[in-house]
């Protein structure tokens, strides 16, 4: 959080991202939500998903719903980027489940499309996952439709076409040997993490997990 950000905080102190009615505290990792709303996300517990389309198992730090499916979509879609260390303790807890089953694993973000990165003026994804491990940023995405409104079928036959390898940084992961755990925000279908573990594995990378802020 820079200078500017800071004094704009101080001086004129934002609503809570998730309840909206409530001053959101001023600082540490929480900042940007009321207590309120940081004691309803604190009092999460990670969960399994069960995705379709034989996608690696994901661990969910909690449902797509009350104060997380609200701080989430006002950090991506409106870029409330004081969130991240909150979002990011989420998915540290939900990494703690994971990490030990895969020991020496990555994390593989995955990654916007470069529309969606510029509207929102960064990636929400890496941002969230910063400071929790080895992150390698090795996929791209092509323009792809809204999710909303497509049947499963149609959002693996998306996510297929959009995902695509970083070629230098694939093979440098391949090179290491090591496996992958893939990061998103949200699984729905699965058909995502399905369509990011295959570009993975064929490049000769195992990817065991996945783990995702929210599970819809």
């Amino acid at each position: 959080m820079n200078l500017i950000e800071d004094a704009r905080d101080l001086f004129l102190p934002a609503a809570c991202a998730s309840c909206r009615s409530a001053r959101a505290a001023g600082g540490g990792v929480w900042r940007g939500l009321c207590p309120d709303c940081a004691q309803e996300l604190r009092d999460l517990r990670p969960r399994l998903a069960t995705p379709l389309h034989a996608a690696p198992p994901a661990v969910a730090a909690g449902p797509y719903a009350g104060a997380l499916a609200e701080a989430l979509n006002e950090y991506k879609e409106r870029s409330r980027r004081e969130l991240a260390p909150a979002l990011g303790r989420l998915l540290a807890g939900a990494l703690a489940v994971v990490a030990p089953e895969v020991p020496g694993a990555v994390l593989v973000p995955v990654p916007p499309t470069a529309a969606a990165r510029r509207a929102r003026g960064f990636d929400h994804v890496a941002g969230m996952a910063a400071g929790l491990g080895d992150l390698r940023p090795c996929l791209r995405a092509r323009p792809r439709p809204d999710s909303v409104g497509l049947t499963p079928a149609q959002r693996e036959e998306a996510a297929r076409r959009s995902l695509r390898p970083a070629r230098r940084a694939i093979r440098a992961l391949a090179a290491l040997g090591r496996p992958a755990v893939l990061v998103d925000d949200v699984v729905t279908t699965g058909a995502t993490l399905r369509a990011a573990a295959l570009v993975l594995r064929d490049a000769g990378i195992e990817v065991p997990a996945a783990v995702v802020v929210a599970a819809a």
